[in-house]
């Protein structure tokens, strides 16, 4: 009688841990989705903001002048590269990519992490 409660104990305690791992696993999964996802939005947001510097300066016209700061990081993310090319800006990271559309195509110079100058000259963006 005792080696069967034992067997039939050590059965129960088998299936819990299946079923915890199995239930981690789903968690971690989601967990890694939703992260992916907040990553991408924020990539959008930060595209969002050097998009809405460049048309800024389009829409004010000639002799507009003004400093922005953009963040060295976005949800984690610090290792990325920004062009600003065909009206359009792209962020590129090792996890992926966001785009945003300008009204521009005459935008010269390069838009980094940190202080940035955007002017325009005469319907040229030139950012330093």
């Amino acid at each position: 009688m005792k080696g069967q409660i034992s067997i039939e104990f050590l059965m129960f305690i088998s299936i819990l841990t299946v079923i915890a791992l199995l239930f981690l696993w789903n968690n971690f999964s989601l967990n890694y989705k939703m992260i992916d996802i907040k990553s991408k939005i924020e990539a959008k947001k930060f595209c969002d903001e050097i998009a809405f510097e460049i048309n800024a300066a389009v829409k004010a016209g000639n002799g507009y002048e003004r400093n922005f700061y953009m963040e060295n990081n976005f949800f984690g993310a610090s290792d990325f590269d920004i062009y600003v090319r065909n009206y359009s800006v792209s962020i590129d990271w090792d996890k992926g990519s966001a785009t945003c559309k300008i009204i521009t195509k005459n935008t010269t110079g390069t838009i980094s992490t940190g202080w940035n100058h955007i002017k325009n000259i005469n319907g040229e963006i030139i950012v330093s």
